[in-house]
Order: structure tokens, then C-alpha cells, then sequence
């Protein structure tokens, strides 16, 4: 065996040897996690989504879970596994227009009056402005009390792929995204935002906007936004700042920079985040999320859960019930 061959072989080793305490590490750490799982809420998912674990879904132990709406057809599924659960305390339902999907009540100017192609399971319609989803989110937000405002936001990535359009239409995601912000204040409703390469819109956007027609708390979703636009928010004038919350989920950590990200942001400002659409990959999402914002901010895995749910429970307290 050559010179080369025995360092090849010596590296090896010690990278096995480095495995096997990562793995022994993640198994110690994993059970602390479930030591204190029923604990942590899960402030952002969409596990309403996978209607063929609707069990699963109910059998998540977790203190407190924020279902996400991102269309009115959404919504309903939102409402089903809700009253399946049936625990107003845990489970919180969560209407929303989501960017992605804002084409469907209002579409591109270019586009309004043509034919939709019917895609064999639906028949063709004549493309059109559909404003009732407005009457319906107020219903449901009046309906049942402890319900916010969310998925919102402005999204720069996403398109309208309607008729071969294949554009992005930020004019109608902002007006629906102010029309939302608008019900929210109204109501006295918390908001869960997405945003995606707007960030200095949306700062822009809150900077003008006086502080009366604020919600009482915003929560920024899988937080996009370099360091120092963590600080920008939380310094916002005329008391502003104090109303954002910044969630993180799995997409967060595969940001370059997500250690700075997450040392930016505040201790009690922080909120976790699943972000799944089936609950069969929350409790490996979640605990990944742990482990990395326990590494950033020196903290135990018990610290993380703890400090989070204080800081979500404490969002969820700014929210006004009428």
C-alpha cells in the first residue's frame, strides 16, 4: 500500500469515525426533541393539503398548529380537517389569497374576457375579475374568532401560466395584497406574509403605511430577506416595528447566510415553521429547523422549542377577537 493510499485511508476513518458522532448527536438531540414536542407550535403549514392523512394530521401532538389558506377552494379544506379535530384552542384556521394563485380572482388585464381552456375535467369559462372571495374571507374571519389573515404577500418569482400568458403580474398581487392587509386591520386580524425578492417593496410599502391601518401583528413567513433587513423591520418607526415576527422553516436552511439570518433576528420575534403540505415530513422539517437555530443561537433544543412557542403565543395575544 502506497504512501497516498494509507492518508486516503487514515481520512476515511476519521470521516467515519466524525459520522458516527453526528449520527449518535442527532439521536441524543432527537430525543429531546420529542421529549418536548408537544410543546412547539407549528406557526406556518399547509398539512391540510394531503387529505389521504387527515389522521395523521389529527394525531399531531403539538401545542398549538396555524393552518394556512392560499385559495377559497382551499379554504373548505382548511374547514374539514378543523372541525375533524375539533380543538378552536389548537388548531388555528388561516384564510388567505396567496400570490401564486391571485391570477384566479384577478387576472392580467391582457386576459380578462378570453376563453380558459377546459383541461378535460373542467369546462372552459370566460376569463374574469372574481371579487366574492372578499365576502367569503370575511365570513369565515367573523365565523370563527381566534382565525388570521394568511398566505399573503408579493412574490417576484412566480407566474401567471393562464392561456400561455407565462408572466409575473405584481400590479394584481399588490392590489389584493393591500385588499387583504386592508380586512386584516379591519377585523383586527394577525397576518402570516409571503414575500419572495420584494423585501425592499415590502418594506417600502409598511414604511408608508400609517400605523392605524396596521394589523395588530404581521408574521414574515420563511423570512427572505438579508440580516440587516431583519433590523430594518424591528426599527420601523411610529411603534411599527414592534408588530413584525419573523418565521423560519426547512427552505431557510438552505440559505448561505441563514446562521447571520437567524442571529439577526431577535430572540422573541422568532417563530418555527414547517411549511409542509403533508404531515407525514413535519416532525423532520421541525426538527431540522431546531437543531440549526439551536446551533446559531447557542441554545439547547429545549431552549429553541420553549423561546419559540413563548413568541408565538405571545403573537397570537396581539389579535383582537371580534
Amino acid at each position: 500500500m502506497c504512501e497516498k493510499e494509507i492518508n486516503n485511508n487514515n481520512n476515511n476513518n476519521e470521516l467515519t469515525e466524525k459520522s458516527k458522532e453526528e449520527i449518535e448527536k442527532d439521536e441524543i438531540e432527537y430525543l429531546e426533541y420529542l421529549k418536548y414536542r408537544k410543546e412547539i407550535i407549528d406557526s406556518h403549514c399547509h398539512i391540510h393539503e394531503d387529505v389521504e392523512h387527515l389522521q395523521e394530521s389529527c394525531d399531531l401532538p403539538f401545542k398549538k398548529i396555524l393552518l394556512m389558506g392560499t385559495t377559497v377552494e382551499d379554504w373548505d379544506k382548511i374547514n374539514q380537517l378543523a372541525d375533524k379535530i375539533n380543538d378552536d384552542n389548537k388548531i388555528i384556521r388561516c384564510f388567505g389569497i396567496h400570490p401564486w394563485f391571485v391570477y384566479n380572482y384577478l387576472p392580467p388585464t391582457e386576459l380578462i374576457g378570453k376563453i380558459k381552456e377546459g383541461d378535460g375535467s373542467n369546462d372552459s369559462i370566460i376569463i374574469s375579475i372574481d371579487e366574492t372571495w372578499r365576502i367569503k374571507m370575511k365570513e369565515l374571519l367573523l365565523k370563527y374568532p381566534n382565525s388570521i389573515v394568511g398566505e399573503i404577500g408579493i412574490d417576484k418569482v412566480t407566474k401567471v401560466r393562464l392561456n400561455g400568458f407565462n408572466k409575473n403580474d405584481q400590479e394584481s398581487q399588490m392590489r389584493v395584497f393591500r385588499d387583504q392587509i386592508e380586512i386584516a386591520n379591519e377585523l383586527d386580524r394577525l397576518v402570516s406574509l409571503h414575500c419572495v425578492q420584494l423585501q425592499g417593496q415590502l418594506l417600502t410599502f409598511f414604511q408608508s403605511l400609517d400605523i392605524d391601518k396596521f394589523p395588530p401583528a404581521i408574521a414574515l413567513h420563511t423570512f427572505g430577506g438579508k440580516p440587516a433587513t431583519v433590523d430594518q423591520f424591528c426599527k420601523m418607526a411610529s411603534g411599527k416595528g414592534d408588530k413584525f415576527y419573523f418565521g423560519l422553516s426547512f427552505i431557510n436552511l438552505t440559505f448561505s447566510k441563514v446562521d447571520k439570518l437567524i442571529q439577526a433576528i431577535p430572540d422573541d420575534r422568532l417563530l418555527l415553521e414547517s411549511d409542509q403540505n403533508s404531515p407525514t415530513q413535519v416532525d423532520q422539517s421541525l426538527f431540522k429547523l431546531i437543531q440549526k437555530i439551536s446551533i446559531s443561537k447557542n441554545w439547547t433544543i429545549q431552549k429553541t422549542i420553549e423561546q419559540t412557542t413563548l413568541n408565538t403565543l405571545n403573537f397570537l395575544s396581539k389579535q383582537i377577537k371580534k
